[in-house]
């Protein structure tokens, strides 16, 4: 009788609870992953400074590079600075820029305007101090030449990336759905990964191969995002869903990261060596990968019991385990969905303002302000930093709300565009009236891009609110029209202020057409936009053809 019970109930060892949750992990791990993209990303606008010798074309050079001779100290700062005049040790971090164009007369021609010096140099004689590669060359590596590229070339790099991540963005949100985030973001930023370390051996053939393979870079990493949020979808308790949405700030780590790493090595090493070491660290980056992420609780055999059950318990009322087929995707409702239109507009404002600051923030830093390119990549570094600590800070008080009930998610979301698209607006306005006062100037840039940091709670979260079963698919095409943001915003600084050497007041255009967009952007998600579950989130059952024939024929 007692050898019977012992077999009745044989012993059980309880699960050993991890110090680190599974779903930690998997946060940590998403956050990583839209840092490594970003990384791929900016190397572009960054290394397009170093690696292009602009060629002025009868133009003005920025209204921040001064000939100390021609323009005594006191007429070289700003009304604003003059008020303030926080100390002459500001000039330190600011570099005289020097191109000693010979013009036929070997003299310079000194201009005044807004009451800045401005050198007017002559486009036909080339720059004495700066060896350019030839253009017909056998290859030669770690040789740090740059390329004769014009403005337009450089704007057309720049804008390479965007013209891949629209439609990466749609092919992201299919291939989460079809394969899941782990399938679909190893072997794109394996793709990403490899072209960016070929990307000085394809320039030296012709710039043209280059802007196609920032062309791929850009489809991989328009499927990182929605890859993202499929993800987090499947992964994030309804409780604490705004502190993952915040691990999509990995980003924007990766741009704190990438902008002084990528600008130290291409000064003090050169400019091919910045396009190797990061893709090197990003092999790595996908090994680690492949060992820790998984689609889901369900998937992932590394979970506990209790974690899996705390999850999905959860998620019982929102999110399917199952994944959805193409076919029971509501695509019509999906996009005829005021609230869904209304988070498109609002999410293009905020790509809009995050398209200048990857792609031309550095122009305006180092050819406008007159920054050297190491110190230029730390201050375009700091509004990021900002961004990703309001971010934080946002998401907190998202999840306090939600918890204690204080308001609805969709006024949450609503009060939230004010901080992530009407002030940064305002701040990009300041930006082009403090001149060269270079305190003011990144002041104003770090808070607009700080305050953006709010975005985590309004147009990044809202796609979760809507259709949490379809969150990747409808970021996917969300992002896809936002990022044509990225198409528009290098050639658009080209023209407006690139060709005519950057100065200040052309690049006070530019603000206010970003101010622009993003403030108009808000006023549409204020009057269209929902923080509800749509009807259209459920999954139907799929029919099968035998099911349709079976149907009982009228007679």
């Amino acid at each position: 009788m007692h050898q019977e019970n012992n077999e009745r109930t044989p012993l059980i060892i309880p699960p050993r609870k991890r110090w680190i949750p599974m779903r930690i992990l998997i946060c940590v791990m998403t956050f990583t992953a839209c840092w490594t993209s970003y990384m791929c990303r900016l190397q572009m606008p960054i290394l397009a400074v170093a690696m292009i010798h602009e060629q002025p074309l009868n133009l003005t050079a920025g209204v921040c590079a001064f000939n100390e001779q021609a323009a005594p100290p006191r007429q070289r700062r700003s009304v604003i600075l003059d008020v303030l005049d926080p100390g002459s040790y500001l000039e330190n971090y600011v570099l005289e820029r020097v191109e000693l164009e010979r013009a036929e007369s070997q003299e310079y021609k000194i201009t005044k305007r807004h009451s800045l010096h401005r050198r007017q140099v002559d486009s036909a004689s080339p720059s004495p101090d700066v060896v350019t590669r030839p253009r017909r060359s056998n290859f030669q590596l770690f040789s740090g030449l740059p390329f004769d590229w014009t403005p337009e070339v450089r704007g057309q790099l720049i804008a390479a990336y965007s013209y891949g991540n629209v439609p990466g963005n749609f092919i992201g949100g299919y291939l989460a759905l079809r394969y899941g985030p782990r399938q679909a973001v190893l072997w794109t930023s394996l793709v990403a990964a490899v072209a960016s370390l070929i990307s000085p051996i394809l320039a030296q053939l012709h710039w043209g191969v280059l802007f196609f393979s920032r062309i791929i870079v850009g489809v991989t990493g328009g499927v990182v995002f929605p890859a993202a949020h499929t993800m987090i979808a499947k992964w994030a308790p309804p409780n604490e869903k705004s502190r993952f949405v915040w691990s999509l700030l990995g980003g924007t780590f990766g741009t704190i990261f990438t902008y002084p790493m990528v600008a130290a090595i291409a000064e003090t090493v050169n400019w091919e060596s910045a396009w190797y070491i990061p893709s090197l660290l990003m092999f790595v980056w996908i090994v680690v990968w492949a060992l820790v992420a998984y689609d889901s609780p369900m998937e992932h055999p590394g979970i506990t019991p209790e974690e899996k059950d705390y999850i999905l318990s959860s998620q019982a009322d929102t999110v399917r385990p199952e994944k959805p087929t193409w076919k029971q995707t509501p695509v019509k409702k999906i996009l005829t969905s005021v609230p869904f239109i209304s988070l498109i507009i609002c999410h293009f404002g905020n790509l809009f303002l995050l398209c200048f600051y990857q792609n031309s923030l550095m122009l305006y830093l180092t050819k406008a302000l007159g920054f050297q390119l190491t110190k230029g990549g730390v201050a375009a570094g700091a509004p990021w930093a900002g961004r990703m600590l309001f971010g934080f800070f946002f998401s907190w008080i998202s999840d306090t709300v939600k918890k204690r009930n204080l308001m609805s998610t969709t006024i949450l979301r609503k009060v939230a565009t004010i901080f992530s698209h009407l002030l940064p607006g305002i701040f990009l306005i300041l930006v082009g009236y403090v001149g060269c006062d270079i305190v003011l100037a990144n002041v104003c840039l770090i808070f607009a891009l700080a305050f953006n940091g709010a975005a985590i709670i309004s147009n990044l979260s809202n796609n979760q609110d809507l259709a949490p079963n379809f969150a990747g698919f409808l970021y996917g095409i969300m992002n896809m029209i936002g990022s044509i943001s990225g198409m528009i915003i290098p050639p658009m600084v080209e023209e407006i202020a690139g060709k005519y050497g950057n100065p200040i007041d052309r690049w006070q255009t530019v603000f206010w057409i970003g101010a622009a967009v993003c403030i108009a952007s808000m006023v549409v998600f204020l009057f269209g936009g929902n923080g509800q579950i749509q009807s259209w989130n459920e999954i139907q059952p799929e029919r099968s053809d035998n099911q349709e024939l079976e149907r009982p024929q009228k007679s």
